[in-house]
């Protein structure tokens, strides 16, 4: 052979060797990605009570203090025991905070402040027979979005979604039965 075609023959082949590396390189890689999809879909399980069974809630926020307990006529205000309660309302709050999800858990927490959860926002206290969970919603952290929540005053902190907020703001007013106006 000429010295052209051997030329030719050897880039010919570290081409070839190239492409078989880089078809090599890009399925190792196929192969890895589905398990980082994986990881980074992780969901936490915050809170996961039956909110059937809960008699007292209390609610504490930046405008006020709301505590009802459910009697056997229903749901009654223990600030106000004149005002009415729709009793379906406060189902509907147990309900959105009966199961509360996160994707992202922060363990061997020693500093709750950092989150806002020594003063918390939102101090939420479930209760029924003999068992008290106390939610707490920390902080809104603006760069993901999301506010810090602690259950039971442990040292794990959760970040959960700005909904949660929204979910957990009531007040006494929220609750009440609205009025309907008679015709004449």
């Amino acid at each position: 052979m000429n010295k052209k075609k051997k030329i030719q023959l050897i880039v010919l082949l570290v081409i070839f060797l190239i492409v078989v590396l880089a078809f090599a390189v890009l399925k190792i890689y196929q192969k890895n990605e589905p398990e980082k999809t994986e990881e980074t879909s992780k969901s936490y399980l915050v809170i996961d009570i039956d909110g059937s069974e809960v008699t007292d809630i209390g609610i504490i926020t930046a405008d006020e203090t709301t505590n009802l307990t459910k009697t056997e006529d229903g749901w009654k205000c223990n600030e106000n025991s004149e005002l009415q309660i729709e009793d379906s309302k406060v189902e509907d709050f147990i309900e959105s905070i009966s199961t509360i999800t996160s994707d992202t858990r922060i363990e061997d927490v020693e500093d709750k402040e950092q989150y806002g959860l020594e003063e918390p926002v939102i101090n939420i206290t479930l209760q029924w027979e003999s068992n008290m969970y106390t939610i707490k919603l920390g902080d809104y952290n603006s760069t993901i979005g999301q506010y810090y929540i602690c259950i039971n005053d442990e040292n794990t902190v959760y970040t959960v979604e700005s909904s949660i907020y929204y979910s957990m703001n009531k007040t006494v007013d929220d609750f009440e039965k609205e009025e309907v106006a008679e015709t004449e």
